[in-house]
């Protein structure tokens, strides 16, 4: 975790096949996790959203404070996604060491 990470632009619609047919499903949740950080624990997950890949917004900053968040992991439901593509990217700030783990559920 002591490298800055960003994510590609990643669509919240993906095609997706089963059984021989084209069905659609969207992103509608993402857990961040992290465990064993070390260093100054000032790291910081931005939650990033376009419709172009050109311009965005940054939707939501997640502070990385704590070694561990395993008891308490963050999760970001996305009920309506307004957007085309999302992205994360992280800053570790001091963080010198650690275990980030980013997962999104398509339904």
């Amino acid at each position: 975790m002591q490298n800055r990470w960003e994510s590609q632009w990643i669509p919240f619609e993906m095609e997706n096949f089963q059984y021989s047919k084209k069905v659609y499903l969207n992103a509608v949740s993402i857990e961040f996790n992290w465990e064993d950080v070390e260093g100054i624990l000032d790291g910081k997950i931005c939650f990033i959203v376009s419709n172009n890949q050109r311009t965005y917004k940054i939707l939501k900053e997640i502070q990385i404070d704590t070694a561990s968040n395993l008891n308490n992991t963050y999760f970001l439901n996305i009920f309506y996604p307004s957007f085309q593509y999302f992205k994360i990217e992280y800053e570790p700030n001091g963080i010198s060491n650690g275990r980030l783990t980013i997962a999104v559920v398509f339904k």
